[in-house]
């Protein structure tokens, strides 16, 4: 892609916000590491000017980790506490941990993978299938300037995240024999998170292209670009 095309193309873009045309140019930037480098803060500031129309909450990341973190702190005490808390609250207490754990540790570890890849991040907002999980607005400058495998990396550590923090919540009702009901949905949840988070592609193909934003299908579309350009 020469570099008088893109220039025409951000011309327009920053007048029309068209967000269509906005990740098709960006498709094709990063398949250039030169043109990536040189229009990155220009594309993030688009990026942000499209964004901004549709969010309505933004926390900061100080404020937002510190939350997860004690979300997190919760969900652990939870677990520690819950075999203590009665036949019918055991099994439910630990799903519900679970699920705290599986919101606080996502974006963590985005973070805590991002930052260490030169990656940075320039806020919290709700997002996801509820509208409501908390989750990262990266600082697309920075994550245009790392490279494939880096932000591949990114990726993959919210999904690490996601399966730990449900591997924990089963081995909690397992250990502690929760009730069947815990143990048996958090066995169901722990094969099917894994299954959905590594088989974005067949599912995009069979027509469920809400998975085209999960992690796991920006991971493998990054790490195919990374095969490309070693191609190249």
């Amino acid at each position: 892609m020469r570099t008088a095309e893109v220039e025409a193309k951000l011309a327009t873009l920053e007048k029309t916000l068209n967000e269509a045309e906005f990740w098709r140019l960006v498709s094709r930037v990063k398949r250039s590491r030169p043109l990536a480098e040189k229009y990155a803060e220009r594309i993030a500031r688009i990026d942000a000017d499209i964004f901004m129309r549709r969010a309505k909450l933004r926390v900061g990341i100080a404020t937002g980790s510190a939350a997860m973190l004690l979300l997190a702190a919760i969900a652990a005490l939870l677990l520690l506490f819950a075999p203590s808390l009665g036949a019918n609250l055991h099994g439910l207490i630990i799903l519900l941990a679970t699920f705290l754990l599986m919101t606080a540790l996502h974006p963590l570890a985005h973070l805590a993978a991002g930052r260490a890849l030169g990656i940075r991040f320039l806020f919290y907002f709700p997002n996801g299938p509820a509208k409501i999980e908390p989750t990262l607005k990266v600082d697309y400058a920075s994550y245009l300037r790392a490279s494939p495998q880096a932000r591949a990396a990114m990726h993959l550590a919210g999904i690490g995240a996601s399966i730990l923090a449900t591997l924990v919540g089963f081995l909690a009702a397992y250990s502690t024999q929760a009730p069947s009901f815990a143990t048996i949905t958090l066995a169901a949840l722990l094969l099917l998170n894994t299954l959905f988070e590594f088989s974005p592609s067949l599912l995009v193909k069979l027509g469920f292209k809400i998975f085209r934003k999960s992690d796991a299908y920006r991971a493998f579309r990054e790490l195919r670009l990374r095969k490309e350009q070693s191609r190249a």
